[in-house]
């Protein structure tokens, strides 16, 4: 009975001294020790699987090492937080901006980054710390870049951002996949306004020069009509004088004799007060 008694209380003592949890595909699991000498991470992560530690003493975090995407922007709800980020140029003016970030840890930097965050949860660094440090590098970069240099062609700016970001998280264990503007960055009210101002000129320009081509299509169309109507009449008056000078040329003596002769019925006007007829008889032989 002696000995079933220490066999029982060495099975209790070793089933609440030991316990095991499964870390998954994709994360890294740590063990931190919560008591002793050895206080503190491990000097290398558990690998995925099943991991066995001491309960009392000792906890388990797990972390993603997958790609974790995050937004910070503007709310669309009522209540919900504002996220954007809020930057100056180098001509003092305020933008603000949606931005999309995308991450992941290294898995060997994993125990330091639990020392140096001392939390496990990576939606807090996400909106805490990763914000932070985003909107500071924003922040430093766009004092050497103009308004004008952001809003329309950003890719120099973009990449100095980015550079500079990365090199700010790599000693954390964080590696920068992607950054960018999510939407177009919104500039301050004044801004809004002169832009809107000068499209809307450029506008009016547009349909003023429209209107002009319009007016000189309708001129040359008129001018055309004249022109046309011009040189036809040019053309018929060619043509009828043509026309007359073929009949003038045609109408020689003996033309006009024949005609007559063609026209007289043979009978002699009853006076001729002594005038002879228009037709010439001919005489006999």
């Amino acid at each position: 009975m002696a000995k079933f008694v220490v066999m029982l209380s060495m099975v209790l003592s070793l089933s609440t001294s030991v316990a095991c949890t499964r870390v998954g595909a994709g994360y890294v699991g740590i063990k931190v020790n919560m008591s002793g000498s050895q206080k503190g991470v491990e000097d290398f992560p558990t690998t995925t699987g099943w991991v066995f530690y001491n309960p009392v003493s000792t906890q388990v975090f797990e972390y993603p090492t997958y790609m974790q995407t995050v937004r910070w922007t503007r709310p669309t709800e009522e209540g919900a937080p504002n996220e954007e980020l809020t930057f100056n140029t180098g001509d003092q003016m305020a933008i603000s901006a949606d931005v999309a970030i995308a991450y992941s840890i290294s898995p060997d930097k994993v125990p330091a980054f639990y020392v140096t965050f001392r939390n496990d949860d990576i939606t807090t660094f996400s909106h805490g710390f990763l914000r932070n440090v985003t909107r500071d590098k924003f922040d430093a970069v766009a004092g050497k870049y103009k308004i004008e240099q952001i809003m329309s062609n950003n890719a120099a700016f973009m990449d100095e951002v980015r550079n500079a970001l990365k090199t700010e998280l790599l000693p954390y264990g964080v590696i920068l996949n992607q950054l960018g503007f999510v939407g177009a960055v919104r500039p301050p009210a004044p801004v809004v306004a002169a832009i809107n101002a000068k499209v809307q000129a450029q506008q009016i320009a547009t349909q003023k020069e429209t209107e002009l081509l319009q007016v000189q299509a309708d001129a040359a169309k008129v001018i055309a009509a004249a022109d046309g109507e011009a040189q036809a009449t040019m053309k018929k008056a060619e043509a009828e004088a043509r026309a007359n000078n073929l009949i003038n040329n045609s109408l020689t003596p003996s033309l006009i004799e024949y005609e007559r002769t063609k026209k007289w019925n043979g009978s002699l006007p009853m006076v001729t007060g002594g005038a002879t007829p228009l037709i010439n008889l001919p005489g006999g032989r």
